[in-house]
């Protein structure tokens, strides 16, 4: 056992984001290797042993994930020089922009692309337009297609991971609609009572301040009836979640996490990034 625990403190402490990230998917399906018996309990012990927060770990979780499935080459060499929040915008690129995404994804990783640059590649193909009404109306059918698909994988991957997600034994997953008088997509409940909602939102064109606003004075409202509440968005939207944090801590909102999830046919546990 105690061989057991160095060896977990030393995979723990690992330099390498790309090393760290796929063990740390690894360890979210087999946690019982090491004596834990929730996924979250094992995140929870890499963080204290790394002296940083669970959350924070989830972007070299997903951002490693990504790589072993797109670039398995990048994945298998695991550059020590890569930047981890290159891989995780070229991520969110390739989900809007998959063509843009392949052009420049050597470049990054022959480290050709900083992060400031690659922020603003993405910011431009989030600020693209369409050019035609016809591309208008192709465009708003296949978001709300993409929109229906990404709600259903994240409802589904709650109702198989709620007691891992959130570490609790007495969990329920129960559709947010029970949640009077304002309703949720997802409503958690601890012991019979609410514990968390969760508000998807799936791909959008744009976002504009007056929707951040909005979806916080929303958030609010849901908050008097439930202690947490979990903001989830596709990773294409992963940028507007700094401006929700500020601002959320303008109007001084507790109660409120985000979390930046990718769209695929079916999640895993490290695909599901939350930050607070």
């Amino acid at each position: 056992m105690e061989l057991k625990k160095h060896k977990f403190e030393d995979l723990a402490k690992a330099d390498n984001w790309i090393t760290l990230g796929g063990w740390l998917n690894i360890l979210s399906r087999e946690f019982e290797t090491y004596g834990f018996a929730y996924a979250q309990d094992a995140i929870q012990a890499v963080a204290e042993v790394r002296g940083t927060k669970a959350a924070s770990l989830r972007n070299q979780m997903s951002a490693a994930a990504w790589l072993k499935k797109n670039y398995p080459n990048v994945y298998k060499r695991k550059p020590t020089w890569l930047g981890m929040m290159q891989v995780v915008l070229l991520s969110r690129l390739e989900a809007i922009d998959p063509v843009r995404a392949k052009e420049i994804a050597q470049g990054v990783f022959r480290g050709e692309v900083s992060q400031a640059e690659m922020k603003r590649i993405l910011d431009d193909a989030q600020n693209k337009q369409p050019q035609s009404r016809q591309s208008q109306s192709r465009i708003r059918g296949g978001a709300q297609r993409r929109t229906h698909k990404f709600e259903k994988v994240v409802k589904e991957f709650l109702q198989e991971n709620s007691k891992q997600f959130f570490g609790h034994d007495d969990i329920e997953v129960v559709d947010g609609r029970l949640l009077e008088p304002l309703g949720t997509d997802i409503l958690v409940k601890v012991n019979a009572e609410p514990y968390c909602a969760v508000e998807i939102r799936g791909p959008r064109a744009r976002i504009d301040p007056s929707y951040i606003v909005d979806q916080l004075a929303r958030a609010a409202l849901i908050l008097r009836y439930v202690p947490h509440l979990i903001y989830a968005v596709p990773e294409s939207l992963g940028h507007i979640i700094p401006q929700m944090i500020e601002m959320r801590d303008k109007l001084e909102i507790g109660g409120i996490f985000f979390a930046t999830i990718p769209e695929k046919e079916k999640l895993e546990y490290g695909d599901f990034t939350v930050t607070d």
